[in-house]
C-alpha cells in the first residue's frame, strides 16, 4: 500500500506560503474537498485532484447522524511498514476542530479509500511524545501544518490510523 508515495509532500516552498494564507487555504480545502469526494468514490481512491500530496478518502460514522461521512484527507504514511497513516485535524487552520475529528473520536473504526483499495483503520487519537514525534513527522511532510498551527489557536490533534487485518 505504501509503496510509490511521496517521501513528503513536494511543494516548492513560494506555493506552501501560498496555500497557508487563511483565504486561500480554505477556499482550495473546499474547492478540492468538492471534487476529490465523488473523484475518490468514484474511482475507488484511484483518481483524485492533487496528485503531488497523498491523499486517502476517510470513511467515517457521523458523531451525530449516525450517516456515513466521506472526507479526502492527506496523510502521512507511517508505521514500520508504511500501512499506517496520520491524520492531522488542522482544520485549515481554524479555531475548531473539523467534524471528522469529533467522528473519530465518537466511532474510531473507520475505512478508507487508498490507492485503489479499501483499507480498515482504527484511529488512535495521539498525545504526549507521539503527539510530538508526528506532528513533527507530519510538518516535515506538509510545512503548511505549522502555519495552521500558528493561527488556530488550539492544540491541532492528530491521529494515527492503525491498519487492521481484513
Amino acid at each position: 500500500m505504501g509503496a510509490g508515495l511521496p517521501a513528503k509532500a513536494r511543494l516548492p516552498g513560494a506555493l506552501v506560503r501560498f496555500f497557508s494564507i487563511a483565504p486561500v487555504t480554505v477556499a482550495m480545502m473546499r474547492l478540492a474537498t468538492s471534487i476529490d469526494r465523488p473523484l475518490m468514490r468514484i474511482s475507488g481512491g484511484r483518481l483524485r485532484l492533487s496528485f503531488v500530496i497523498p491523499v486517502l478518502l476517510l470513511e467515517c460514522i457521523g458523531a451525530r447522524t449516525g450517516t456515513l461521512r466521506r472526507v479526502p484527507l492527506l496523510y502521512v504514511p507511517d508505521g514500520p511498514d508504511g500501512r499506517d497513516c496520520l491524520v492531522v485535524a488542522s482544520n485549515a487552520g481554524r479555531s475548531r476542530d473539523p467534524a471528522w475529528a469529533l467522528n473519530l473520536r465518537a466511532e474510531p473504526r473507520v475505512t478508507a479509500l487508498l490507492g485503489g483499495e479499501r483499507v480498515r483503520f482504527r484511529a488512535v487519537e495521539l498525545d504526549g511524545e507521539p503527539l510530538a514525534a508526528a506532528w513533527r513527522k507530519a510538518s516535515a511532510f506538509y510545512r503548511g501544518y505549522d502555519a495552521y498551527s500558528a493561527r488556530a489557536g488550539r492544540r491541532i490533534p492528530v491521529f494515527k490510523l492503525e491498519h487492521m487485518s481484513q
